[in-house]
């Protein structure tokens, strides 16, 4: 086996840090969960926004005009391996991952892949920072990043938050085009995006903002219909307005709040374009619902949305061999150190 040779340039792949990996699989968590990582927004919800709470009903939509250009926008992430770092004062958390974000645009029954774009970051927290970027193979440079929080999920956030700002950031771009209606997987984070050419699709109800005696319509939806709009304005995010819609009528085994996604749009573009975003919405998504056997989260994760994931995923490369690659790498560190 050939050995790299000791001397100082060795060390400065990792500065002064002391770096080891964290041995547990990043899928199951870290190995060691001392904070939590979900937190609850602060928002206020108004539902007597397109009709009186009274009047709560389904609505069924009416017929408008479709945009030429329909582009669903999704990115992924993963995290490659967690790592510890030895500082003054005890351990902080860290690790590698990668990020990608991507399109597909459906013109005319026509379906083109956007160009797919590719981050990585070496995430230290605690305010930490590795001196430079770390390349694992050929093609494969993790940047330095520095997080202020000491948490061991922080690092899975911050990868998390900047593929959001990657997705923002093509998701505003492509929006600029004229005749166009983005969709974009998960929740807005941006207020406002090219006169409300932007969607934000949730397919995930980790919550469901209706009080109990508005929440029984949800499960009197059929299938592309949707609930009346209401409004959502907290402190720390900016106001939307927003609507639930079903996709698919649930079997007879499933909650009836299966097939059920939350869609949202900038309050900003004003009540009578997010009327119109709503019953374009419940009126297309439908089009692009998977069979079952073909994905696991039909109805919510829609045909180009479950394909455009496959695509990223694979640029992001072969997560077992990067692995490996990341492993080595710091084994090397130890030994010459």
């Amino acid at each position: 086996m050939i050995q790299r040779a000791r001397g100082p340039a060795l060390l400065s792949l990792f500065g002064e840090l002391n770096i080891r990996l964290d041995p547990w699989d990043v899928q199951y968590g870290s190995e060691f969960p001392l904070g939590e990582f979900d937190e609850i927004p602060d928002e206020e919800i108004i539902l007597d926004v397109e009709i009186p709470i009274e009047a709560w009903r389904p609505i069924f939509p009416v017929a408008v005009v479709s945009p030429r250009h329909l582009i669903f926008v999704d990115g992924v992430r993963r995290q490659e391996v967690r790592i510890l770092a030895r500082v003054a004062g005890g351990v902080c958390h860290g690790a590698f991952g990668s990020y990608a974000a991507g399109s597909v645009t459906v013109t005319d029954g026509n379906v083109e892949w956007g160009h797919a774009i590719v981050d990585r970051v070496a995430v230290l927290g605690g305010g930490q920072s590795l001196p430079q970027p770390v390349s694992v193979m050929k093609g494969l440079t993790y940047l330095p990043l520095s997080i202020a929080s000491s948490e061991p999920d922080a690092p899975l956030k911050a990868i998390l938050e900047q593929m959001r700002l990657m997705e923002e950031r093509l998701a505003r771009e492509l929006a600029k085009t004229d005749d166009t209606l983005v969709i974009a997987d998960g929740p807005l984070t941006f207020a406002d995006p090219s006169k409300g050419r932007v969607v934000g699709y949730v397919k995930r109800a980790f919550r469901l903002y209706l009080p109990p005696e508005n929440l029984q319509l949800l499960s009197e939806l059929s299938a592309g219909t949707r609930t009346p709009i209401f409004n959502l304005r907290g402190s720390n995010r900016f106001a939307r307005y927003s609507w639930f819609l079903r996709l698919t009528a649930p079997r007879i085994a499933e909650s009836d709040l299966s097939g059920i996604v939350r869609l949202e749009v900038a309050e900003s573009v004003g009540l009578e374009e997010a009327k119109r975003l709503a019953d374009l919405t419940a009126l297309t998504l439908k089009r692009f619902v998977p069979s079952r056997s073909r994905d696991p989260r039909s109805p919510q994760n829609l045909l180009p949305i479950g394909a455009l994931e496959e695509h990223l995923r694979r640029n992001l490369g072969h997560p077992g061999l990067i692995r490996r690659h990341i492993e080595s790498l710091i084994a090397q560190e130890v030994r010459n150190g």
